[in-house]
């Protein structure tokens, strides 16, 4: 069966999702992440793009762009290929670390982009330890919103999600927070979750 052909919009924002092959987590540790994290810095100074949020899970990675006009396909192709390179070096393996092509879903309005950032910033619960802590877990951006942790890496943008919610910081990150909470509780972020299944099959 031929690959439904992606969907792209030189003015588009994107949820994209890379997922690992069954057999290998596609971060073996914390040293791993941070790779990946560098990478996405990289990719994002090379590309001049913005990040609105994202997270690293063991076996897959979710983020949310705007490519400012960039190619989402080259950006996603330097950006897995030098991870995998550099994988493939550390643990001495080679072939395919990526279940096939990322997925991508077009994200074209603020309703959507809401729910995507608190999907996203919401899988840290399925982490050991992290429920109820999401914002704790280094290798997201919910921290970032929150207040939690300051943006060492420089990556995210959070002006573009908070100013939906207040134009004054601190009170934008407590109603930020709420949101993102109260999504868990009512799993309406289900949709989202839908819509990235259906880009990956």
């Amino acid at each position: 069966m031929p690959r439904v052909a992606r969907k792209k919009s030189e003015k588009a924002m994107y949820h994209v999702m890379s997922r690992s092959i069954s057999e290998v987590d596609l971060f073996q540790c914390e040293e791993d992440k941070a790779y990946y994290i560098a990478l996405l810095k990289r990719y994002k100074e090379k590309y001049h793009c913005k990040i609105y949020s994202y997270i690293l899970m063991d076996n897959h990675v979710h983020i949310f762009i705007n490519p400012c006009g960039a190619d989402i396909s080259s950006f996603m192709l330097c950006l897995n290929t030098a991870y995998v390179t550099y994988f493939n070096k550390k643990y001495k393996r080679h072939g395919h670390l990526f279940q096939g092509r990322f997925a991508s879903t077009i994200v074209d309005n603020d309703t959507y982009s809401l729910k995507l950032s608190a999907y996203i910033h919401n899988n840290a619960k399925d982490l050991p330890g992290y429920k109820g802590k999401e914002e704790s877990y280094r290798y997201s951006s919910y921290g970032i919103y929150t207040g939690y942790r300051e943006d060492s890496d420089g990556i995210i943008d959070t002006d573009f999600i908070l100013k939906l919610f207040s134009q004054e910081k601190n009170r934008a990150q407590e109603k930020y927070k709420a949101f993102v909470k109260s999504m868990t509780d009512t799993g309406i972020v289900k949709d989202v979750d839908e819509n990235i299944v259906k880009a990956y099959t």
